[in-house]
Formats: C-alpha cells, sequence, structure tokens
C-alpha cells in the first residue's frame, strides 16, 4: 500500500528572512505545530528551543499548546512507571 505525502504551503514573513536561520527555523515550528502538522516536541526541536523557551514562544504568538486530559493521564502513568523503576518519586499522583 503506498501513502502519499500531502504538499504544504508556508509563508515565511520576511522579517524572519531577514532575520536569517533561528527565526525561519522558529517561525516554521510554530506554524507547523499550529496547523498539527508537528507534535510539540518535533516544533520546539526544529526551533532548537527547550520545552520552557517553545512554550514561551507559543504563548507570545498566541499558539495554544495541544494537551488534552487524556495527554495528562499518559504523563501521569509514564512519570508512575518510571518512578517504580527509579524509586525517585515519592508521592503519588491522582488525577
Amino acid at each position: 500500500m503506498s501513502q502519499f505525502i500531502q504538499p504544504i504551503n508556508l509563508q515565511i514573513s520576511p522579517d524572519s528572512l531577514n532575520q536569517g536561520e533561528r527565526a525561519i527555523r522558529q517561525e516554521l515550528a510554530l506554524k507547523l505545530y499550529a496547523q498539527n502538522i508537528f507534535t510539540f516536541s518535533q516544533a520546539r526541536h526544529l526551533a532548537n528551543l527547550s520545552v520552557w523557551e517553545f512554550q514561551k514562544l507559543l504563548g507570545e504568538n498566541k499558539i495554544e499548546r495541544h494537551y488534552d486530559e487524556a495527554d495528562l493521564a499518559q504523563d501521569v502513568k509514564t512519570i508512575e512507571a518510571v518512578s517504580k523503576k527509579s524509586g525517585v518519586l515519592r508521592c503519588r499522583l491522582k488525577l
């Protein structure tokens, strides 16, 4: 079975083009994330930013974080599984 990749069109602002690669990467990351093409992790890696820096950039550009209760529940399960193996987390997380 073959899979086709749908083309996308993204416009980069002249300001970003004039500011160089860093600004272009950040603008691309924001646009791809906003359109649900990239995950948070993929977008922040493209932008070459930490979790906190990319979260701040999203806020500055008024782009909502794609994170719901199912994501939170999965994160809690992951934290609990890791803490059982390492014994680091001593409190119990409840939803």
